[in-house]
């Protein structure tokens, strides 16, 4: 699956750039900060309009998934 460039979505707004490794989406945000996220955190995906949208808020992305 091809995510590179999809835009990423929590419920609360936008969080960053999709791409995709193994069983997880890394997300990199503005600041060039990355974030893995587990594949069950994403509640869907809009290949018509490029979007992954996550079924979790962006407060609730913990910094440990940081790297």
């Amino acid at each position: 699956m091809t995510l590179a460039g999809y835009t990423v979505e929590a419920t609360d707004g936008a969080v960053g750039r999709a791409g995709y490794e193994g069983r997880q989406v890394v997300v990199t945000d503005g600041h060039g900060d990355r974030l893995r996220l587990d594949v069950n955190t994403v509640a869907r995906i809009d290949h018509r309009t490029h979007r992954v949208y996550l079924g979790v808020s962006r407060g609730e992305l913990r910094p440990a998934n940081r790297r």
